[in-house]
């Protein structure tokens, strides 16, 4: 199988970029190809037509074979196989075997990977694969993704539905605790797009800007250019949306306590909450 990848990986408040090439699964190319699982081998041993067998890769990574039982061969090449039957087999059973494996079938285990990566789309499972290594290769983070939850959608056993998981990568890459995860087969990994906030009244510039981790009001104030000439700290509030309600939650923030870092003051925003900056009463 012939893969090109290059990985950059760049930390950026807590969040990495990578850029790579994507991957999918190559044609077999007789002896060199690896067998992975859902392959079928075709194993002949000359002048033992009782032993011609078509062996299916189980989910284990493992086919059986007469007299010599379970032989683990994922990751291997065609002729590692070979060898390896022919040595059991010659161990107890056929003195000089002569032994052929084909590939008569091969189904390459995939994962999918969406939304905010630069090459999107299906990509071969390898072993040791994980959420992190599956959005490499998938080209990496987008721009608009950079802040984006991760989550990993996993088809749940005997039906078909999918359980969502929320993968915390941003501690991966900080710290040492490894909240990535590994890939299982037909699982699907989506990298959303940044949450926004909004700034408006008197800054220097309001607007959307993205919600970045830990965004609080008074850092929301300063990334919009602080207050305006006329805008005053008594008159901070934030507009905030309440599931399963019309209108907004008008928050009062008092920015002086906030200012002078009084615990809860200085209050956390949202995906979607608007902090509004009004003139000062005369």
């Amino acid at each position: 199988m012939v893969r090109n990848i290059i990985v950059v990986l760049l930390i950026s408040c807590g969040i990495f970029i990578t850029s790579s090439l994507p991957y999918y699964a190559d044609e077999p190319k007789d002896k060199q190809y690896t067998v992975g699982l859902g392959d079928v081998l075709d194993i002949n041993v000359l002048d033992h037509a009782e032993l011609k067998t078509k062996a299916p890769v189980t989910s284990d990574g493992s086919i059986s074979f007469p007299y010599i039982g379970s032989i683990n061969v994922k990751g291997l090449g065609l002729t590692d196989i070979e060898k390896e039957i022919t040595k059991r087999l010659s161990s107890s059973y056929i003195k000089y075997p002569v032994v052929s494996v084909t590939l008569t079938s091969y189904e390459a285990v995939k994962f999918y990977v969406y939304g905010e990566v630069k090459n999107p789309g299906r990509f071969v499972l390898e072993s040791s694969m994980t959420v992190l290594k599956a959005i490499s290769a998938a080209g990496g983070i987008t721009p608009d993704g950079l802040y984006g939850e991760v989550k990993l959608r996993r088809k749940q056993k005997g039906g078909h539905e999918y359980k969502e998981i929320n993968v915390d990568l941003k501690n991966t890459v900080e710290s040492n605790k490894n909240c990535d995860m590994l890939i299982e087969d037909e699982d699907i990994v989506v990298v959303e797009r940044s949450k926004d906030f909004f700034v408006y009244g008197e800054v220097a510039k309001p607007g959307k800007y993205t919600l970045e981790d830990n965004t609080t009001v008074l850092k929301a104030i300063s990334i919009a250019g602080g207050f305006a000439k006329f805008g005053s700290p008594d008159r901070v509030r934030i507009l905030r949306t309440v599931p399963g309600k019309v209108g907004y939650e008008n928050i009062k923030v008092d920015i002086k306590s906030a200012v002078k870092g009084e615990i809860g003051k200085d209050i956390r925003l949202q995906s979607g909450d608007i902090v509004t900056v009004l003139e000062g009463i005369l």
